[in-house]
């Protein structure tokens, strides 16, 4: 997963891990991915296990055992890079700031790949870095002058850590495109199958660990049609249409397993809300849980484009279209063993319990509609200035919620000198695993009465809350921008300033709620069973989870970037950016934290807080040296980077309450000049050190290298080692930098024949 201008991403824990949390996971799901203007979706994906009750960027089915850490593709995070097939990628366009209004469903930015067919010889690719090898075989064909096809196939297998084979993952992927070029109709049509399952295997010397096994396989058919038209007349609107259409289609299978021995305990089984007698687990057994995902999604975008060019020499390009998004996902869902929901320990515990969820009859499709107008505006003056501004509008119905999207982008170039600005909203839809996460059981264990070999009674009550969340709305983002450009004669210089405001993002609040809960009075008669009547009820508060449009963040900061000229005695070309970054986030201000009292008050069910705010900041810069001998074919990279500032800092809003919940449920404000009243001192709680962490006043600099050679036969040899001089750079705290790139080896070679 990536994220885009955002600091929410620069502490990450462990190596290969996502991190967790609103900040950075609604970063990652806002980024858009495609593949010749078809989008691939993560939206469907429902490989999580207790969505009803985590945060909706909690990782599920994740791993870090004595074998290595296994970290599978999360739901809710965007689309896994490593899906997107690499042998025939022609060009790759990153986008982070404001995207045409052709483009939909993203907040962070964008990234666009384009595939090609054409005639190629056969070539073989092999590499292998620490644990990691790859085997890949491309050949292009050229069926006649209209035609090309382009076929490959892959195989990866990589080893978490390569001192041991616990943990490990292979993936294999083919790939078909086929490109029919006419000057009047083209088409591209492409199929790609991939399979990647991580199988674990148990440490004879870890009993207890967890093991986690993926079995994933993904289907996926694009076209993309374009018509000119042919005689028309040159003050024609429109000169062509096109058309962009892709499927997909996956079984994600996920299963968690560990050994329990903890002895038998009740657990909760009633879908409704009830009394009842409660199943008891082994005293030892294998805990199972499984996820079985079957997402399907359906993409189109259809467009008429056209040219005009006015009296007075403005050049207007533009383009009217439609896009429509179909997701769903026909999976067997959520189910595992006895057991695989919470245990209770003794009478009077309460869980949030799990039950098994299919998602075929539970899930329904979600589609979004969206239409858009886009004008991409030049005009020359006289004095040889130039003027080009891209604007756009784009509505949306995305699960019902509306939005309209105004997107501007401009530049005014002066000669050497440039000046760009822009501003534009986006939205992105919830995904189906933030919509449905099924009901969320609260079970309570009233008692339990064993008498060896006689009976086992448990008598349990559950209450079932509805889980689903189909009133979250789009969480938006308005996106801000303006730059420079100047060319002088050694270097183009860019500099680009940047405001990003994200709103309704998503996040996990608490909600106070309240049961009745049975009183029962029990009979036990010699060794028969004991019976059980309820005789009334008392009230029971307690807290649970649910998913809101409640985060917002703000990212601001700068990029600078140098595009130095060949150095031509010395085949030198270097290049250089910096980007300086600061990411502030907190929940909304309505969103309040609920907290029990320090010390139970008789007025006083839970307390309401402002929530934790965070600001990271982080800068980072990098050079890059590529020296290219072509007499030898011999290529030498060399990138340093330079992580300057690295700084998180969070910080408790408030030990005050701003309000209160009675046993009522009833809520209370509370005046700002009153929270301090002692009246409601029970509820003040304790005082947090504000916490700052990341590299504090130091700086760290890396050096990596890349050393490539051509041989005539058809060879290619590129050997690289990432931090060159092995440095091991600690933190002011004393802990080790995760950021920091360690020392590894690798090499890959290719052969045309």
């Amino acid at each position: 997963n990536i994220v885009f201008r955002t600091a929410s991403g620069a502490s990450v824990t462990g190596s290969g891990m996502i991190p967790g949390g609103s900040d950075y996971g609604n970063k990652a799901f806002g980024v858009q991915l495609m593949v010749n203007d078809v989008v691939l979706s993560n939206n469907e994906n429902m490989q999580s296990y207790n969505s009803a009750n985590s945060s909706p960027f909690a990782l599920s089915f994740n791993a870090s055992t004595r074998g290595g850490n296994l970290t599978p593709a999360q739901a809710n995070y965007g689309v896994d890079l490593r899906e997107i097939p690499t042998e025939n990628i022609e060009s790759i366009e990153v986008i982070q700031g404001i995207p045409d209004a052709k483009y939909g469903d993203l907040t962070s930015g964008l990234i666009k790949v384009t595939t090609t067919a054409k005639a190629s010889p056969l070539r073989l690719d092999a590499s292998l870095r620490e644990g990691t090898y790859q085997l890949g075989l491309t050949k292009g064909f050229r069926l006649d002058k209209d035609n090309a096809l382009t076929a490959s196939f892959d195989y990866m297998n990589s080893m978490s850590d390569p001192r041991t084979s616990l943990v490990g993952y292979d993936r294999i992927s083919a790939n078909a495109l086929w490109a029919h070029n006419k000057r009047q109709f083209r088409n591209k049509l492409s199929f790609s199958f991939s399979q990647n399952t991580s199988k674990g295997k148990r440490d004879p010397d870890d009993l207890d660990g967890v093991i986690i096994d993926v079995d994933n396989k993904s289907f996926s058919l694009s076209n993309n049609i374009r018509y000119n038209f042919s005689g028309v007349n040159r003050k024609s609107w429109f000169r062509s249409i096109s058309a962009d259409i892709g499927l997909s289609y996956a079984s994600q299978f996920t299963a968690r397993r560990y050994w329990l021995n903890q002895g038998a305990r009740p657990y909760g089984t009633a879908t409704e809300n009830s009394v009842y007698y409660a199943p008891y687990t082994p005293p030892s057994y294998e805990n199972q849980a499984y996820a079985d995902g079957k997402p399907f999604n359906v993409y189109a975008n259809i467009s008429t484009e056209g040219n005009y060019v006015s009296k007075s020499k403005w050049s207007h390009s533009y383009s009217l279209g439609i896009n429509y998004r179909y997701g769903d996902n026909f999976g067997k869902g959520r189910y595992g063993t006895a057991g695989q929901n919470e245990t209770m320990l003794s009478v009077g515990d309460s869980r949030s319990g799990m039950r098994d969820y299919n998602y075929r009859d539970n899930v329904l499709a979600t589609t979004q509609y969206a239409l858009y107008i886009q004008d991409n505006i030049t005009k020359m003056f006289a004095n040889k200035h130039v003027l080009r501004a891209n604007i756009g509008l784009r509505y949306d119905i995305q699960n019902s919620a509306s939005t309209f999207s105004p997107r501007m982008n401009t530049s005014y170039q002066m000669g050497k000198f440039t000046i760009r600005g822009g501003v534009g909203l986006t939205s992105k839809a919830p995904s189906l695993n933030q919509l449905y996460t099924g009901p969320r059981y609260f079970d309570m264990l009233l008692g339990d009465y064993r008498l060896p070999g006689y009976y086992s009674a448990a008598i349990m009550q559950t209450v079932v809350t509805p889980g689903d969340n189909s009133d979250l709305s789009p969480s938006r983002s308005w996106k801000t921008e303006i730059g420079v450009d100047y060319r002088f004669s050694f270097a183009t210089i860019n500099l680009t300033g940047y405001y990003n405001k994200l709103f309704d993002g998503f996040t996990t609040m608490a909600v106070p709620k309240v049961m009745d809960k049975a009183k029962v009075n029990v009979s036990v008669t010699g060794t028969e069973i004991p019976v059980f009547e309820i005789t009334g009820t008392e009230k029971f508060h307690y807290l649970q989870n649910r998913i809101v449009n409640g985060y917002e963040s703000t990212d601001k900061g700068l990029e600078l970037m140098a595009s130095f000229k060949r150095i031509e005695s010395l085949n030198l070309v270097v290049g250089f950016n910096a980007t300086y970054v600061e990411t502030t986030s907190v929940k909304d201000p309505s969103i309040l934290t609920v907290d029990k009292p320090q010390i139970i008050d008789k007025n006083f069910q839970y307390g309401l807080y402002n929530d934790t705010k965070a600001k990271n900041t982080m800068a980072r810069a990098s050079f890059s040296f590529d020296y290219h001998l072509a007499s030898s074919g011999l290529i030498i990279g060399l990138r340093t980077d330079h992580f300057l500032v690295d700084k998180k800092f969070t910080n408790e809003n408030d030990i005050y309450p701003v309000g209160y919940i009675d046993y009522n449920l009833n809520q209370a404000m509370i005046s700002e000049a009153n929270r301090k009243d002692q009246i409601y001192q029970n509820l003040f709680r304790k005082r947090t050190v504000e916490k700052l962490s990341g590299l504090g006043s130091k700086t760290l600099h890396n050096v990596h290298l890349r050393v490539t050679k051509d041989f005539l036969s058809g060879f290619r040899l590129s050997v690289y080692v990432s931090n060159v001089f092995n440095l091991k750079p600690y933190n002011e705290d004393g802990y080790v930098y995760t950021n920091f790139t360690p020392i590894s080896f690798g090499a890959n070679i290719s052969y045309r024949f």
